[in-house]
């Protein structure tokens, strides 16, 4: 393909998208209330602000590779937009393709470093070229964030950042390979990422929250995982991504249970050395895997995980930021504006509702969490560790978050080490 007209990609999908729905009116057709400004909460990943319609997730952005000075100036440059806003009152709800733009600021951002890659290809500096490619993967990431199904300038940032995702993947020690499940008629997909194929490896199976795309997990391999010759499949989570053909529905765990049965056939997996990592609501379906697959599981690790009381617990269920509400509506195929039907759909997801959570598990739970998060609340953390034999609870109770969110993943290391390289 002719390098100009690759180039210019990114400018023909967006200029195909006119007239469309801003973020924040994709699932939510209430006005923003007056409890909706004034929440200012604190999770283990990030924090929320009463001018932001997103939560912004700072350590987690730079953990996974953002420059933190490129990060402050983007987020500069959406705060100080002059375009008309669907939401006075957040700072990221600026409407259309154009300057001060969630989608537009941070895939201005990603479409330079996906350039300047694919010329260090040309140019054969492969080491460059992949630095420059990842940082146009996690750029246009957070460009498609908080990724509602729907959003038509998020989808098209996520499709390039897939494209680049997969050419950086051409460019690793060992090259990236894809995975495909059938299930129901449609096709699961993963990427799977391992440290060599000369003999079948552990593995992980990764996913986060529903604001969390399969594409975030990758210096999670390179920095906790691959040292330790372990592999990792990132999935998506139902309603997102390459998932977002199937809803979220109370058996959160179908998708990760199709694949998990599935790995059976893949040759480079070592099947008896198989874990999962879930960040928030992916902490959910690892969680329900340890108690309904324990012989397919060798551990599992949840981290902030919402496993009850956030959707059983009515004033904690409220506590919910607005983009959060917004994120569970699309998921469910619902307007966040009939809020007391979406609390009400929500509590299905409890596991303690559903049985499991007060049963035990013989497999070993890592559950981790931070103290004033209260999607997953202490109690939440240590009943869930509990409910596993040799299961360990770790709750932080410090800041910054950046430090919290490094020894969170320390600590999530450590475990995967111990139960899948011994």
């Amino acid at each position: 393909m002719d390098l100009n007209d690759d180039l210019n990609l990114t400018e023909k999908l967006f200029t195909r998208v006119k007239k469309v729905l801003e973020t924040s009116e994709i699932s939510n057709s209430s006005p923003v209330e007056e409890q909706d400004a004034n929440l200012d909460e604190t999770f283990i990943d990030g924090a929320m602000s009463s001018r932001w319609y997103r939560l912004l997730r700072r350590p987690t952005w730079v953990w996974q590779g953002a420059d933190p000075v490129e990060m402050e100036q983007t987020l500069a440059c959406i705060a100080m937009g002059k375009g008309e806003r669907t939401h006075e009152r957040y700072l990221d709800t600026i409407k259309g393709y154009v300057s001060g733009n969630w989608v537009y600021e941070w895939s201005q951002l990603a479409g330079r470093y996906f350039k300047q890659g694919r010329a260090l290809v040309e140019q054969g500096d492969s080491a460059a070229a992949l630095k420059d490619l990842l940082r146009a993967v996690r750029y246009y990431s957070i460009a498609s964030y908080p990724h509602l199904k729907n959003d038509e300038l998020a989808d098209q940032a996520q499709l390039l950042g897939n494209m680049a995702y997969r050419e950086a993947g051409r460019l690793f020690k060992v090259p990236l390979k894809e995975i495909q499940v059938p299930f129901r008629g449609k096709s699961i997909q993963g990427y799977l990422h391992l440290p060599t194929t000369d003999k079948p490896v552990p593995l992980v199976i990764v996913s986060g929250g529903i604001d969390s795309l399969q594409v975030d997990f990758l210096n999670l391999y390179l920095k906790c995982l691959e040292p330790n010759g372990i592999g990792m499949l990132s999935l998506d989570m139902p309603g997102i991504g390459y998932a977002e053909h199937w809803p979220l529905v109370q058996d959160t765990s179908r998708l990760h249970q199709a694949v998990l049965n599935h790995l059976s056939e893949v040759a480079w997996v070592d099947h008896e050395r198989i874990a999962m990592v879930g960040f928030r609501l992916a902490g959910n379906v690892a969680a329900r895997l340890a108690f309904i697959e324990p012989f397919k599981l060798k551990t599992v690790v949840c981290i902030g995980a919402g496993v009850n009381q956030v959707f059983t617990n009515e004033e904690m269920f409220a506590r919910c930021p607005r983009m959060m509400r917004d994120e569970l509506a699309n998921r469910l195929g619902a307007d966040a504006a009939q809020w007391e039907s979406l609390r009400t759909k929500c509590q299905v997801f409890s596991l303690k509702t559903q049985g499991l959570l007060g049963t035990h598990t013989s497999v070993p739970i890592l559950s981790i969490g931070h103290k004033k998060d209260f999607i997953c609340p202490e109690q939440d953390v240590r009943a869930l560790a509990s409910a596993s034999r040799n299961g360990k609870a770790v709750v932080f109770d410090k800041q910054p978050l950046q430090e919290v969110y490094d020894e969170a993943l320390k600590e999530m290391a450590k475990w995967l080490k111990k139960y899948l390289c011994t």
